[in-house]
């Protein structure tokens, strides 16, 4: 890993989030426009030099892989599908996923296996290829990294998450109550919708 390299990458991604947020002021103050109370912020982090557990209970809104267009990725569960397919489509990765299939895994179920009937929540990577979804965010990307990406050899420097933080979590005081993990907001929302039907 070229770490000059990584901090550069950092770097410019550090005053990319300051130029955005002092034209956003910018733009605020001309218009005569001052809002007090703004309730979101989004930002974006490289996945490699951002920590699973920071981004949990955090909103998922796009992955952007080298210097591209941002791809949307409503849920976490679909920010871990689109950047294993997108790995996937490069046939040396391929290779290596496939032949990995079936021998990663966490405590008490395969992580990325053949058949979605090994998994609680399969997601399709390619066909006969198949990621564990049934975590919260923080273990849901540290096995993506840690299991998955690393062990396949796949350089995911250059892949970007963008995503929402509510303004109240940056200056977060002692007394605070974690909000729930989105993750597994969105799980309960799936659970509810069957429920109904």
């Amino acid at each position: 890993m070229n770490y000059e390299q990584l901090i550069e990458e950092l770097r410019e991604e550090m005053l990319q989030l300051v130029n955005t947020k002092c034209d956003a002021l910018l733009q605020m103050y001309r218009s005569g426009e001052v809002h007090t109370s703004v309730k979101d912020t989004i930002r974006e982090s490289s996945l490699i030099t951002v920590s699973p557990a920071e981004l949990k209970g955090k909103r998922p809104l796009a992955v952007q892989f080298a210097p591209g267009e941002w791809i949307e990725t409503p849920t976490w569960r679909k920010v871990a599908q689109r950047i294993l397919q997108t790995c996937n489509e490069q046939p040396d990765i391929h290779e290596r996923f496939m032949e990995m299939c079936g021998k990663v895994a966490g405590r008490w179920r395969t992580i990325l296996g053949s058949s979605p009937e090994e998994m609680d929540v399969p997601i399709k990577v390619d066909e006969e290829l198949y990621f564990e979804g049934k975590f919260d965010t923080e273990a849901m990307l540290n096995m993506l990294e840690k299991k998955v990406l690393e062990p396949a050899g796949v350089d995911y420097s250059s892949i970007k998450i963008r995503y929402m933080v509510k303004v109240q979590e940056a200056a977060k005081n002692i007394d605070h109550v974690p909000e729930q993990d989105a993750l597994e907001h969105e799980e309960q929302e799936q659970h509810v919708q069957v429920q109904t039907m």
